[in-house]
């Protein structure tokens, strides 16, 4: 099932859209995501039909940028209120990034709008998909879908909510997968090999680069994390645990979230390297290391090396001892109970 990015509907679509349902005379608001929330851009009133109207949509859309259009809709539920359309533009063309944030907040922004307020959700990349010829293509085909199991409408929800990379023909589903920069796949050569213990990436331009690459002590692990933008770490931690000799990465993705020291990532930038953990441990893997221990993290004081011990190396759990459970009577004869003698 597709995530919300928890990107919130900015107060004045909320305004604009509650005059829309009460004054009757706005056909369709559009709507982007800027500054972290949902604001409205533009409005258009009813000029026509409702087919006439919607012939109007595609001359409000942008080649690269995506958007929300809220249109008004002929059908009406039981109060005799009329239903809205929730159209999601995204153009093959937009950042990537925003691909994946116009996806994930459908649901945010349909939420807190009012579900009941809306009759479909119609995805689509071409501002051609949402004109009147767009939309008789989508009653039909919703039409003729047969009923899907459960499962099948989980896949169906999460390919819709999914972010298309292009190029390669690839979707990935709640995840992407940056370029990765020569210089970063040649520290984690380095780290894999012992020739350093300690990588930090970022990600920069629609690409995972290298921030640093060194030689750290365990206790220098926790300077190493930024107080105000994500980063991924992978730490080649040298140990010794019961006598024994151990090698163990550790994989960290820190995001501050203004708590303590920290400044509060922004929240693109957070979904950004969110969706991306997946894939910067699969550098890793692919190149044959193993992460031992995977962590996430506010700040850095989270990674004092008696926490680390402490995640890798657990205090084994105490054997339950079995109840020992009294003696019951004994099973011999009866046992006779003199009483006193009388004189």
């Amino acid at each position: 099932m597709s995530h919300s990015s928890g990107i919130p509907v900015a107060k004045e679509l909320q305004e604009q859209f509650g005059e829309a349902l009460s004054s009757n005379k706005i056909r369709f608001i559009k709507a982007q995501i800027r500054e972290d929330a949902i604001h409205p851009v533009s409005c258009f009133d009813i000029a026509g039909t409702m087919t006439e109207d919607l012939d109007k949509i595609p001359s409000f859309l942008d080649a690269a940028e995506p958007s929300y259009i809220l249109f008004r809709a002929d059908d009406k539920d039981e109060s005799g209120s009329n239903l809205w359309l929730l159209m999601c533009y995204v153009p093959d063309r937009s950042k990537v990034r925003d691909k994946m944030t116009y996806a994930s907040s459908r649901s945010n922004l349909r939420l807190q709008l009012g579900s009941n307020r809306f009759s479909d959700e119609i995805f689509g990349t071409v501002a051609q998909d949402f004109n009147s010829k767009g939309f008789q293509a989508y009653e039909s085909m919703k039409k003729a879908d047969v009923p899907l199991t459960w499962t099948e409408q989980q896949a169906v929800q999460d390919k819709e909510g999914g972010v298309f990379i292009g190029g390669s023909g690839t979707a990935y589903i709640h995840g992407i997968s940056f370029p990765v920069a020569k210089d970063a796949e040649q520290a984690i050569r380095n780290l894999l090999s012992g020739t350093t213990n300690y990588v930090q990436l970022a990600i920069d331009a629609e690409n995972i680069v290298l921030a640093c690459s060194r030689h750290i002590e365990p206790s220098e692990l926790e300077l190493q994390v930024p107080n105000d933008e994500p980063r991924f770490h992978f730490f080649s931690y040298d140990h010794v645990y019961e006598n024994e000799s151990i090698r163990s990465l550790i994989f960290v993705y820190s995001c501050p979230d203004g708590s303590g020291p920290t400044k509060s990532a922004p929240v693109r930038l957070r979904m950004l390297y969110s969706s991306s953990k997946a894939n910067v441990e699969g550098i890793v893997t692919s190149m044959g290391g193993n992460v031992a221990l995977k962590l996430e993290i506010n700040q850095g004081n989270e990674l004092s090396e008696g926490s680390l011990l402490s995640k890798l190396h657990p205090d084994k759990a105490e054997e339950k001892k079995a109840f020992s459970k009294p003696k019951g009577p004994s099973k011999g004869g009866k046992r006779l109970i003199r009483g006193d003698k009388k004189e």
